[in-house]
Order: structure tokens, then sequence, then C-alpha cells
């Protein structure tokens, strides 16, 4: 069961199935590809073909992040390696991903690692630096 939130002060459970799981995957496989693009909870549940609040319970459950949070962690991921393989300015990676301008990029970059784009490309432990997803 998934925590769907509280109605009228009790807590609205469901359950997914295993057909509901599958689209949570491709869901998941879909923002992957298409992390570049402004991508609502709406998109998303149409492109799918499921409830919203189970899609956003799915996400969580799956992913451990919040669907717009697991949006932006895939944008950062993506550019941890384009910060260690070039040497592109922060703006240019920052759009490159997806963000719309430098200070929201690093805004996320650091809710997500704990240090600036600056401070991750330029750290002394350079080649230990963990890249989740590795083909952009």
């Amino acid at each position: 069961m998934y925590n769907l939130g509280v109605d009228n002060g009790r807590k609205v459970q469901t359950r997914l199935s295993r057909y509901e799981l599958t689209c949570i995957d491709r869901l998941i496989a879909y923002i992957d590809v298409y992390y570049r693009n402004d991508l609502s909870a709406e998109q998303l549940a149409v492109e799918i073909d499921m409830n919203i609040k189970k899609l956003r319970a799915g996400v969580k459950k799956k992913t451990g992040y919040l669907l717009h949070d697991y949006h932006f962690r895939v944008r950062v991921e993506k550019s941890k390696a384009l910060l260690l393989a070039t040497h592109c300015p922060l703006k240019v990676i920052a759009h490159q991903v997806g963000f719309k301008n430098e200070s929201h990029f690093c805004q996320k970059f650091r809710k997500f690692t704990g240090m600036t784009p600056r401070e991750f490309r330029f750290s002394p432990e350079e080649g230990q630096h963990s890249v989740h997803f590795a083909t952009i």
C-alpha cells in the first residue's frame, strides 16, 4: 500500500497493480530519455495512461523521490558527467540538461549533491565522483 495523502483526517491508501508498477518503470525510462524537457505530472500521467495520484505514489515508492524531484535528480546526474568530461561553462551545461538558467541549476545541484557544480568539477577527489546515470 502507498500513502497518497490525507482525506478528511484519514490517510488515503491505494495498491498498485503489477501493470501499474510496469507503468512506473516505463515512466522512469521515459524521464531518463526526455529529462531535458519540461515534464508535468499531468503530461506524464497521460503519457503512461495512469491516474495522477497513483503515478506520484508509485514514483515515490520506486525512487524515494517526489516526481518533480526525481526529474531534477536525473538532470543533476546527467550534468555530473558533463562537468567532469567537458570544460563547458555552467550556463551551457545547465541548458544542455534542461534547466532554464544557471541559478536554478546550481540550486538543484547543491540540493542533490551537497556541493555546487563548481565545487564538484574542481574538487580534489575528481576521479572518485559517483555518476549514477552513465549514459547521456
